[in-house]
């Protein structure tokens, strides 16, 4: 079953076009990295996806919801379903990003909590419950009452996974997790990821962990000035790149 399928998305900021015509198609269960070099449109294509950016041109079907289509006149236009209805969407998408942002003026408990309850308006016990289990899964019982200032980076990025999947969500998207951690912290939350892997969870991912990316990926997609240029199987990234540009990316990220 498709889990999220964009046909030929367009985004642009300014005069700078981000993303030239993006297709692409997640399967239920898979697990999808992305890679390629910074400045090509990774991050934004993930932001299109839950609606943190809105896309000028193509369209974006998730969880067989279409959020977007373009409409064709006498001029091209972009149109939305209803904000309520994207929300109810949105909401069955877990985002995790480069940079946690997690309260800082709540516990780890509490950052869990807080989606559950203001969100999906879940009873605060059920809420507890539900993120207690989450936090255990990513191994983080001892700092249930720690805050985010009392943690290390890998330990908040463990707590905003948890908070992710607090949500239960159908697809994981992950925008570079680690790029924001002393490089002793990076496994403690690729090995989260690679646990989620395990269990079948839906997720795209984008990454520069090059072996993690071998590991546990389904497909890898490679992606360069705001185009797809290739999506395969691992060993068409990593035993036999025919692009050139692969080739020339590979070389300088496995130095």
């Amino acid at each position: 079953m498709n889990v999220l399928t964009l046909t030929s998305i367009e985004k642009s900021f300014g005069d700078l076009k981000v993303l030239k015509g993006i297709d692409l198609t997640i399967n239920k269960g898979e697990i999808v990295c992305i890679i390629g070099p910074s400045g090509s449109g990774k991050s934004t294509l993930l932001r299109c996806i839950n609606h943190l950016e809105t896309i000028e041109s193509g369209e974006i079907d998730v969880l067989g919801t279409k959020l977007a289509v373009t409409e064709y006149g006498k001029t091209k236009n972009i149109k939305y379903i209803p904000e309520r209805q994207i929300r109810e969407v949105c909401v069955r998408i877990g985002m995790v990003f480069q940079n946690f942002n997690l309260f800082p003026h709540k516990s780890v408990l509490e950052n869990v909590m807080e989606a559950q309850i203001v969100v999906k308006k879940t009873h605060r016990d059920e809420a507890r419950e539900i993120s207690l289990q989450m936090i255990e899964k990513v191994g983080l019982m001892d700092k249930v009452a720690a805050y985010p200032s009392q943690l290390s980076g890998g330990q908040k990025q463990r707590v905003a996974i948890a908070r992710a999947l607090a949500m239960n969500p159908d697809i994981m998207l992950f925008d570079e997790p680690t790029s924001a951690l002393d490089p002793e912290l990076i496994g403690e939350v690729l090995q989260v990821i690679k646990k989620l892997a395990m269990e079948h969870m839906t997720m795209l991912v984008v990454t520069h962990e090059m072996v993690f990316t071998r590991e546990i990926a389904d497909r890898v997609i490679f992606m360069d000035e705001g185009k797809i240029v290739i999506d395969g199987v691992p060993d068409d990234i990593f035993v036999n790149p025919e692009h050139s540009r692969i080739k020339i990316f590979l070389e300088r990220t496995l130095r």
